[in-house]
């Protein structure tokens, strides 16, 4: 703390780290960053698409999904179990 009197340089660095820490801190406590985060992550390497409320809403026009509210499941039990396996099928190769 001395030294961040002393020196306004090490003071002013002193103070962007508490705002960033403070910042982050209230940011990462919300869902939504851990959505988009999980989103991107998922899409860059090809496992959800990129435009997701848009496939959703697709896929819930034809048929396939259903709406529960704020949820989406799937009309077909058997259309489930074959994605589930499909994945993991695909993570053994």
């Amino acid at each position: 703390m001395i030294g961040a009197v002393s020196r306004p340089v090490y003071g002013a660095a002193l103070a962007a780290g508490l705002w960033i820490s403070s910042g982050t801190r209230v940011l990462f406590h919300n869902a939504w960053p851990w959505y988009a985060i999980a989103r991107t992550w998922l899409a860059l390497h090809r496992c959800l698409p990129w435009r997701l409320m848009s496939f959703l809403d697709h896929a819930h026009d034809r048929g396939v999904l259903r709406q529960a509210g704020a949820v989406y499941q799937f009309r077909h039990v058997e259309l489930q179990h074959r994605l589930a396996t499909r994945s993991s099928e695909r993570n053994l190769r």
